[in-house]
């Protein structure tokens, strides 16, 4: 019988690590984006929630409203963010990203996507299946627990079973 709490530790752990190999090797492509970590998170909330409003990323990012708002000035100053006023009540400001800002947030993904596509050819095919089944179920249980709810295709997004 499988111990399941020992397990996840373990995959905890592994995880933590691969966080750690990746700092350390691809430090160089996540500081080449000049912004604060505190903007690169407003960028990923805008992108998970286009037209969100400042008061609800506030409250996402935890932080204060003035905070928020001088991040969203610099991120629109630097045409990473579009601000818009909501048609039905002038007094909400709608954020989304401009497609620069859609272009750096992809630049953060596609560094992780980068680093499985240098490894993953390296692994054996009893540990991509492995691999694949784990994700499979990661996936079936965070949709479940959020309101994303988007099918697993046959196929990967890159053309890769």
């Amino acid at each position: 019988m499988v111990d399941r709490e020992r397990l996840t530790t373990r995959i905890l752990d592994s995880f933590e690590r691969l966080v750690q190999l990746t700092s350390e090797t691809h430090t160089d492509d996540l500081l080449a984006v000049d912004i604060t970590m505190q903007q690169a998170k407003a960028l990923h909330v805008i992108a998970a929630e286009p037209g969100i409003g400042v008061t609800a990323l506030a409250t996402r990012l935890g932080v204060g409203l003035s905070t928020t708002s001088g991040s969203i000035d610099r991120l629109a100053e630097i045409g990473l963010i579009d601000r818009r006023h909501d048609d039905h009540d002038r007094r909400h400001v709608m954020l989304t990203l401009t497609d620069e800002g859609r272009a750096v947030v992809d630049r953060f993904r596609d560094v992780g996507v980068g680093i499985l596509r240098e490894h993953l050819p390296h692994l054996r095919p009893a540990e991509l299946a492995g691999l694949q089944t784990g994700l499979d179920g990661l996936l079936r249980v965070m949709g479940a627990r959020t309101s994303i709810q988007q099918p697993i295709p046959a196929q990967g997004a890159h053309g890769t079973p």
